[in-house]
């Protein structure tokens, strides 16, 4: 599989897991035992955007692109640089 192939297959996947839309796919690698892809979801709304919080989650999956597991990495403010 190619890397677009596995982003149409993974996202569909991730709103029906986690019950919402991600905000982008910042990370998808793939790995010997299928491929690994970070996401940034949108966890509360806040004025102005920068502050607004994003969780980044990270799901494992199998080689045909089917998620077999994620957890959740951290919590970043939009605006953060690092």
């Amino acid at each position: 599989m190619e890397v677009l192939e596995v982003q149409e297959k993974v996202i569909p996947q991730i709103k029906k897991l986690i019950n919402k839309d991600p905000e982008s796919i910042s990370f998808l690698e793939k790995t010997p035992d299928g491929w690994t892809v970070h996401c940034d979801v949108l966890e509360k709304k806040s004025v102005p955007e920068t502050y607004d919080l994003l969780k980044i989650l990270e799901f494992k999956l199998d080689k045909n692109a089917n998620i077999t597991s994620f957890k959740q990495l951290r919590k970043v403010r939009r605006g953060d640089l690092g």
